[in-house]
C-alpha cells in the first residue's frame, strides 16, 4: 500500500497520472469497496428511519385507543348510574313493584 501512496504523492508533485494495471486494479477495488460500504449504509439508515416513522404511528394508534377507551370508560359509568337506569326503566314503562313475594327453594 506504500508503493501506492508514494506513486499518488509523486503524481501530485508532478501534476501527471501515469497508472499502471497494479494500480488501476487498486484504486478499481477501493472504489468498489467504498461505494458498497456506502450503500449499504444508506440501505441500513433507510430502513431505520421507515422502522422509526412506524413505531412513531403505532404508538400515535396507542395514544388514540387509550383516549378512545377511557371515553368509553366515562360513557358506561354514565349510563350504568343507578339514576339514568330508573329513567330508562320508566322510559320503557317499568314501575316499581307494590307486593313482592320471596319463594324459598326446597332442597
Amino acid at each position: 500500500m506504500s508503493d501506492f501512496l508514494a506513486w499518488v504523492t509523486h503524481g501530485v508533485k508532478r501534476k501527471r497520472f501515469e497508472m499502471d494495471s497494479r494500480s488501476a486494479v487498486v484504486l478499481s477495488v477501493v472504489v468498489a469497496t467504498l461505494t458498497g460500504v456506502m450503500a449499504l449504509y444508506l440501505i441500513v439508515i433507510s430502513r431505520n428511519a421507515a422502522r422509526g416513522r412506524h413505531i412513531e404511528e403505532l404508538q400515535a394508534d396507542i395514544f388514540r385507543l387509550q383516549r378512545e377507551n377511557q371515553q368509553l370508560v366515562v360513557e358506561i359509568a354514565e349510563e350504568s348510574a343507578v339514576s339514568r337506569v330508573r329513567e330508562r326503566a320508566q322510559a320503557l314503562g317499568f314501575a316499581p313493584a307494590q307486593e313482592i313475594e320471596f319463594v324459598v327453594g326446597s332442597e
